[in-house]
This record gives structure tokens, C-alpha cells and sequence, in this order.
């Protein structure tokens, strides 16, 4: 049974990606390179043999385990920084900011956006005065920008059409938060530290909302988030240890 562990866990990704891909109303990121995790692990368990006999590509091979190891363990390590984060805080807030997560097939928000436009509602109920800010831009895969579906999305939903501001050109997280920061400014007429601002994501993304937030002078916030499907746990978390790395890096 240890012996056959990687062909095991290759198949269980690779069904697992067509399974979630297949009930998904929309495209699922980071889709591919699990893929390929999967399709890795399954040609590795019918060459390991042939690596283990050739002693100069195995010096090699033991090496790259070794890296494999260190990366499993910084991993790990993000995983239990993004699942221990504060993610429900419900203070009050001036400003509610809900990111953008990417439209269906019909241009309606996807299932993590119907989950992160559903908290801001649930945050909302006791006090329908506050200002939201709905930023997100248009995909190269979609017919209309994010913000414009989460608009709708709201009104259907009795919220207040002059209590809505549309940010619609940001591209990513980092501009979700610059964007919505000057959209703010100019609605309210203050700078962004006087005010107090509640940031409404999926519960994985609340820890690099966060820390872009900081980086984009924000201080007077705090997060409020969905919780994602239980079937999209695994990718999205997954996904998340990759993009924090990335934005701490390159935004």
C-alpha cells in the first residue's frame, strides 16, 4: 500500500479537480497546476524505480526531496497563518469594501462571490446606513466587469442603490484596495484614517487582504468574511499559500 501512496494521491487530485471543475458554475483557479501535481505524481510512481537504479540522476533526486520538504514545511506553515487570521470581526464600520472573485458563465457573481456578497448582507441587517464599495474589474474570460454583477446582485436584494459605489477597473487584490481606497477618499471627503472600514472576503483571503490593506494605508479596518464550500477548501487554501507569497513579493 506505501508503495502505490503517490499513483493513489495523483488520482484523488485529478478526480477531485474534474469533479469540482465539472459542478462549478464557474472556472475554478489554480485548476491547472494541481492538475499537473496530480499527472506528476502518477508518472512518478512508474519511473521512481528507473531513478532510484541510475546513481547519478538519484544524488540528484535526493536533493530535490530535501527542497520538496523545506517548501512542504514553509507551506504548512502559511496554511496555519491563513486558517487562524481573525476573519469575523463585526464592529462597526463607515465603509464596507467587498472584493471582486470572478463572474459565471451568465455573468453572475460565482459561487465564492455570492458567498462574500451574502456576508456583506448579513453584516449589513442591522444597519443599512453604511456605504459599500464594490470593487471589482472585468476579466479577460468575462462580458462584464465584477462590480456591475455584484451591484445587481444587492439590489435584488433590497440594499439601498445610493448606498452602492462601483469601483470597476481593478485587476487584483492589491488594486481592489488602492482603487477603493480613492473612491472612498472622495465620497467621504476624509483621508482613509479617519474613517473605519470593514474589508468583506472569503474567509481564505482575509489574512493577504489584510496584509495588502496595510500596505495601501489602510489602518482603521478590520475583515469580515464568508466561509467557502466545503468542497472548494482544499484548492482555494491551497491556492491562497501560493498568493500570499506572490504579494508579499511582487504587489
Amino acid at each position: 500500500m506505501k508503495k502505490n501512496l503517490d499513483i493513489i494521491f495523483g488520482m484523488i487530485i485529478i478526480v477531485y479537480i474534474a469533479v469540482i471543475n465539472i459542478i462549478s458554475s464557474s472556472k475554478i483557479s489554480f485548476s491547472i497546476p494541481i492538475f499537473i501535481l496530480g499527472v506528476t505524481l502518477i508518472i512518478y510512481h512508474f519511473i521512481k524505480r528507473g531513478i532510484e537504479n541510475n546513481k547519478f540522476i538519484y544524488r540528484y533526486f535526493k536533493v530535490l526531496k530535501v527542497l520538496i520538504c523545506i517548501g512542504g514545511i514553509f507551506f504548512l506553515g502559511i496554511e496555519i497563518f491563513i486558517i487562524n487570521y481573525p476573519k469575523y470581526n463585526k464592529g462597526n464600520a463607515d465603509y464596507i469594501i467587498v472584493l471582486g472573485a470572478g463572474l459565471d458563465t451568465n455573468s453572475n457573481p460565482s459561487l465564492i462571490l455570492q458567498g462574500r456578497l451574502d456576508a456583506a448582507l448579513e453584516y449589513i441587517k442591522e444597519d443599512n446606513c453604511r456605504f459599500i464599495v464594490l470593487s471589482g474589474g472585468q476579466g479577460s474570460d468575462e462580458k462584464l466587469p465584477e462590480s456591475h454583477a455584484m451591484k445587481k446582485y444587492l439590489l435584488n436584494r433590497g440594499v439601498d442603490e445610493e448606498k452602492v459605489i462601483i469601483e470597476d477597473n481593478s485587476r487584483n487584490t492589491d488594486e481592489n484596495l488602492k482603487f477603493s481606497k480613492a473612491k472612498i477618499e472622495e465620497n467621504s471627503g476624509k483621508p482613509l484614517d479617519k474613517l473605519n472600514i470593514k474589508i468583506v472576503t472569503s474567509d481564505f483571503h482575509a489574512l493577504r487582504s489584510s496584509i495588502l490593506a496595510k500596505r495601501n494605508g489602510y489602518v482603521n479596518y478590520s475583515n469580515y468574511s464568508s466561509c467557502t464550500v466545503w468542497y472548494l477548501i482544499p484548492i482555494t487554501y491551497t491556492r491562497e499559500a501560493f498568493a500570499i507569497v506572490k504579494s508579499i513579493i511582487f504587489d
